[in-house]
């Protein structure tokens, strides 16, 4: 499994409300009609964390987040397919995140998971 994780803030002028409305009733549907994607998971954040477990390092100061989003692919091949599907059906600029969601980064990313035995 591949997965794209993007972090965001919501474009100064648009509200929480609006944003969450468009988030859940415009774009996550749109983003789900793609057969290519699996699975979204919103990671809306809470608060920064300044202490790694145990108190083992500390963690500096950095960016904020509204939101932090993962979306979940099969493998790379379905990644390129995810895209191409967008290039056969693009979604209208009005129902896309421009305007909406200020990205401070997006990247393809290998994943393992350490699960409880």
């Amino acid at each position: 499994m591949i997965k794209t994780i993007l972090g965001y803030e919501i474009e100064e002028g648009v509200s929480p409300e609006e944003y969450e409305r468009w988030l859940f009733d415009v774009h996550a549907p749109d983003l789900m009609a793609n057969p290519y994607l699996d699975r979204i998971v919103f990671n809306k954040v809470l608060r920064p964390v300044r202490q790694a477990s145990g108190g083992t390092a500390s963690v500096p100061e950095g960016y904020t987040f509204y939101r932090i989003a993962e979306m979940h692919y099969a493998d790379e091949e379905a990644y390129a397919n995810y895209l191409r599907w967008f290039e056969e059906h693009p979604l209208p600029a009005e129902r896309g995140p421009a305007g909406r969601t200020k990205f401070k980064f997006y990247l393809v990313t290998d994943s393992t998971e350490v699960n409880r035995e």
